[in-house]
């Protein structure tokens, strides 16, 4: 189980060991049908994060360079849900 953040660049422009979510470093990777980078996080690692609310909004924020060193980031407030029969 992962957490997916879509990317609005390039894909062959980012220096994927420098990608990171709250922290949390990035698992896999690829490229959408548009050519743009998609980022995946382990979920087990994201529900460990301080302060998570679940049942709230929390912010989830990207972090990254490209191969030019140019950093990039992005962030949303995500509602994290509880999903029956799933615990923390």
């Amino acid at each position: 189980q992962v957490v997916t953040v879509h990317t609005e660049i390039a894909y062959g422009a980012v220096e994927v060991s420098t990608v990171y979510l709250n922290g949390v470093p990035i698992n896999s990777w690829k490229a959408d049908n548009q050519g743009n980078f998609v980022a995946k996080f382990l979920m087990a690692d994201v529900k460990t994060l301080d302060g998570l609310v679940i049942g709230g909004y929390n912010t989830l924020k990207i972090v990254g360079l490209t191969h030019d060193d140019v950093p990039f980031w992005g962030e949303q407030d995500v509602m994290i849900i509880d999903v029956a029969g799933k615990t923390r």
